[in-house]
């Protein structure tokens, strides 16, 4: 007699967690059987990417897509470094499905053409992935954030010509104290 044994999501996230730290190509195998990454793809995005813009796309939107995932999966802070993990690893580049990889221009051009089009869709994936944190333990999913100090707000005092300014106002009243 066969014993069934009934898993629960905590199960899954630990066997998730195993996997990624253990052995990355079946964390890949694992992404790729649970994230069905066409079917989350706005038809907007779809229809905004492959417009007629003359010739053909050299790179699939998913292929850019779920390198842009695997960047943040992996904590990889530029494009410049997440070329040469793609171009190393096999892997990454056929889980990807890139059959070469992009220059890191060409995936900055693709992040600033579409940024509306890439913010709708991962925030279509935070309104899918909530639930599930949200089952597997409600504590920790109100925790969860995202780092932002990368991410410098473009204003006057983050310009080097401010601060050059503000050292060569701030000289004359030093001299004449």
């Amino acid at each position: 007699m066969i014993t069934y044994n009934q898993l629960s999501l905590a199960d899954i996230l630990l066997d998730c967690q195993e996997k990624f730290d253990d052995d990355k190509p079946a964390f890949l195998q694992m992404l790729e059987e649970h994230i069905a990454l066409d079917d989350i793809i706005l038809q907007s995005f779809y229809n905004h990417y492959y417009s007629s813009t003359g010739r053909p796309r050299d790179y699939p939107l998913s292929a850019m897509l779920w390198a842009l995932i695997l960047q943040k999966i992996f904590s990889v802070p530029t494009d410049s470094l997440l070329i040469p993990m793609l171009r190393y690893s096999q892997h990454l580049r056929k889980f990807c499905g890139f059959h070469k990889v992009p220059n890191a221009t060409r995936i900055t051009r693709f992040k600033q053409d579409f940024i509306d089009d890439l913010s709708a869709f991962f925030e279509s994936l935070v309104d899918l992935t909530e639930p599930i944190c949200q089952a597997v333990d409600s504590a920790k999913a109100d925790m969860t954030i995202f780092d932002s100090t990368g991410i410098e707000a473009y204003v006057t005092e983050n310009n080097p010509k401010y601060a050059d300014s503000v050292i060569r106002s701030i000289k004359p009243l030093l001299k004449a104290a």
